[in-house]
């Protein structure tokens, strides 16, 4: 099969973590690597629980060094534990690891697959987001406007600084669900290219198939999982 030549089909039994379109993979990417930045706090969780612990019940002592309280450390942790679980679910929404139930979306054709995924984005999804959003924005405003803090005296202030991770979490969601929905319409519209064992070996292909536009989908599956199932569109 020559370059020129080659047939346009679709792929049988394809899974979209097998496509690669460039501009998904950098929002992806740049949301992750922003996320997984704010998972050190679960090491420092760990730290403050061990500290209060050992404290508490190893010496007895209900105060820190220079009688500072752990009920500030005792709230930093729970401080430290909403802030990745919020950050997680925009990160889940990047590698697509959110709890589905596929009992009927598992009998579609691809096509059809595509068209629910972008309808349960645009429908459900980002409406959902933007909603949070907003009221996450008047309760972040709102605690900070009347310096909400710890109900304990001994507490931490400032409480709006942990609430802020709520319209944080739901901007992040959005753009994840922008780069979704673009690689959902991509899939849908664009018809996937085979090309044989020999050509995939050439320079030219492989700069033009793996450094093509943002929005070109890119395979990258072993061979002995494709297999021509009639013509793309």
């Amino acid at each position: 099969m020559s370059y020129d030549n080659r047939k346009q089909a679709k792929l049988a039994d394809i899974d979209t973590q097998d496509v690669h379109i460039p501009i998904v993979a950098y929002i992806n990417k740049g949301i992750q690597r922003f996320i997984e930045f704010f998972a050190w706090l679960n090491v420092a969780l760990i730290l403050l629980i061990l500290i209060s612990v050992v404290l508490r019940y190893a010496f007895h002592r209900n105060a820190l060094l220079l009688w500072w309280p752990l009920v500030p450390m005792e709230e930093l942790q729970w401080h430290f534990y909403a802030i990745p679980i919020m950050l997680g679910l925009a990160y889940a929404v990047t590698n697509d690891t959110h709890i589905r139930i596929d009992i009927v979306r598992m009998h579609m054709s691809k096509r059809l697959q595509y068209i629910v995924e972008i309808l349960g984005i645009l429908l459900l999804l980002m409406p959902c987001v933007v909603i949070l959003f907003n009221f996450g924005i008047d309760f972040v405003v709102y605690a900070y406007t009347l310096g909400e803090g710890s109900e304990s005296s001994m507490g931490l202030p400032h409480r709006w600084i942990v609430k802020s991770v709520i319209p944080l979490t739901m901007l992040l969601i959005m753009i994840a669900s922008v780069a979704r929905l673009i690689q959902e319409v991509v899939l849908l519209l664009y018809p996937y290219e085979i090309v044989s064992e020999d050509e995939i070996s050439r320079k030219k292909i492989k700069r033009e198939w793996l450094g093509g536009d943002l929005f070109r989908p890119q395979l990258r599956i072993p061979k002995r999982k494709l297999r021509f199932k009639g013509h793309a569109r």
